[in-house]
Order: structure tokens, then sequence, then C-alpha cells
């Protein structure tokens, strides 16, 4: 049995995610950027578009109050964020299939022809998601509304509350969802390479996941724990680089005035950090949806059998 395609666990798993990063860091840096700019341009397209057009349908030419501006500003939001969730799955996507030709031991290349291919599939994947996360929304708007009930102001209501009862509510409340939308782990790569659709891409998650549910969801946590941790270590670097060079200059540290004259610094530097880190998710599930089907359906000699055509056809 080739070693590369040993079950892994937790560590093996965090050491072959870098492992494949530092294989296609070009193409997954590429397409990450490729894919933003492109989203960018079209979020700022669509936006400007929307927001013309309902100033238009506002101007009829009575003053523009405040509830007017917020409902403009909620139209052109809801309208930009089913654009925004694809960007997020798309390039997930593209991620996904890079981090499986280097799995599979193929050439690298940009995967942009397969991902677009597979937009109806994974975007039927993320509806499925947000159905099935519909009752906890309701959930929380129903104990809301029970709590707020006979509150003439609700902004009052919510002031009233002691902060720690928000922050305990809202980190069990999070706390719950997290382990529930553990089984939507695998349901991206099941749309995107076994060309499943809506909730068949849920039972698929499901059933790959099964038996290691919990070692999974620890995983995905640690996970999210580690980039957390690096990305803000890194933010937290510059920072601190700026604030030793102020205090070597003027002999003490004005944070406000750091905060405003690094506003740049800090913004391209959070730019830069999350092209950086963001395929690292997507390299992540791939191999975690790998990892399950070597376990559970022995993907490691439908691998094997493939390299044989492959060197059989001199390819």
């Amino acid at each position: 049995m080739n070693p590369s395609y040993l079950p892994m666990n937790a560590a093996a798993l965090m050491d072959r995610v870098f492992e494949v990063y530092k294989v296609t860091f070009k193409s997954q840096i590429a397409f990450s950027v490729i894919m933003g700019i492109i989203s960018f341009m079209l979020m700022i397209s669509l936006g400007i578009a929307l927001a013309f057009g309902i100033a238009l349908a506002f101007s009829n030419g009575n003053p523009v109050g405040e509830q007017q501006i917020l409902l403009m500003v909620a139209i052109v939001l809801l309208a930009l964020l089913p654009l925004y969730l694809g960007w997020i799955y798309l390039s997930a996507s593209g991620h996904i299939l890079i981090s499986k030709q280097a799995f599979y031991g193929e050439e690298v290349e940009l995967p942009f022809r397969d991902v677009f291919k597979a937009f109806v599939r994974v975007m039927s994947a993320a509806v499925a998601q947000l159905i099935l996360s519909l009752p906890w929304i309701l959930v929380l708007a129903g104990l809301i509304y029970t709590a707020a009930a006979g509150s003439e102001d609700f902004l009052e209501f919510i002031m009233a509350i002691h902060p720690a009862l928000i922050i305990v509510g809202g980190l069990l409340f999070s706390l719950f969802y997290i382990i529930y939308s553990n089984i939507f782990a695998l349901s991206t790569p099941s749309a995107l390479l076994e060309g499943k659709y809506f909730f068949k891409t849920i039972i698929r998650s499901y059933q790959l996941l099964k038996g290691d549910f919990w070692k999974i969801l620890g995983l995905r946590a640690l996970w999210t724990i580690l980039i957390f941790l690096f990305t803000y270590s890194a933010q937290g670097l510059i920072m601190m680089l700026v604030s030793g060079l102020s205090f070597v200059v003027n002999g003490f540290v004005d944070f406000n005035a750091i905060w405003l004259a690094t506003s740049t610094v800090q913004f391209y530097t959070s730019l830069l950090i999350g092209i950086l880190m963001g395929p690292l998710e997507g390299i992540m599930t791939a191999l975690i949806y790998f990892n399950q089907k070597i376990k559970k359906e022995g993907l490691d000699i439908e691998i094997g059998i493939l390299h044989l055509q492959k060197s059989s056809h001199g390819i």
C-alpha cells in the first residue's frame, strides 16, 4: 500500500494540509486572487447599479428620510449576499479541486472550468445547508420575541439585559449550532466531486462522517482556532513592530496616532493574510473527505488503479 494513502489521524492530517499547500501554493494563491478580483468587481458593479436604481425609485420629489435610507442599504446588502455566498463557495470549490490534483498526484492546474461547471451543484448544497439552518434562526427569533413581549422599546430591553447573560447565552447557542452544522462539513466536496445535489449532499456528508463525527468536529474546531491564532498573531506582530519603532523614535507610544497612521498598512496586511490563509480551509476539507473515503470506501485502491492505468498508457 502506498504510504501516501494510508488513513491519517488528526496530526497527520494537519501535516498533510501544509504539504499540499506547499506543493500547490502558486496555484492556490493565483486562484484566490483571481476569484477575489472577479468577485470584488462584480459586487462593486452590482452595488452601484442597485444604489442608482433604488435612488431613482425613491426620487419622487419628497425628501428622503432615515427609514428610506436604511431600506435602501438593506436592499443593496440583501442583493449582494447571494453574490458573496457564491464567491465563498466557488473559492472553496477551487481550493478543493486543486488539493485533489495534488492528492491524486496529477498535474496541478487552475480549475476554473470545473469550478463553474459545478456551480449549480455546489450552490444547491449551500441552499440545503441554509434550509436546514432555518430552524435555528427561527428558534433564536422566537426566544428573542418571547422575551421581549410586552416591551415597547426593543433596544431598551436589550440594553437592560446583563452583558454576561448575553455572552453566555450567545456562546451556548453558537456551540450547539457548530456541533449541529458539522453534518455539513463534507457536503461541498460531495457536490463537487460526486455530482450530488441539494439534500443528497448533506446525506452523503453524514454518511462519510458517521463513526468519526466527534473526532472530525474536534479536528475542525482545532484547525479553526489555529488559523485564527496565525491570522491575528501576524496582525499583532505588525502593530508591535510599528509600536516599537514609534517608541524608539519618539520615546513613547501614542496608540491612537499609531492606529491612524498604520490603518492602510493594517488593511493591506489583513488582505494579504486573508489571501494566504484562505486556501487552508479548502485543503483541510478536501483531505478530511479523502481520508474518510480511504477509511470507508477504499479510495486508496481506486487511486492506485488510476496510477496503474496511466502508467500502462505511458501518461
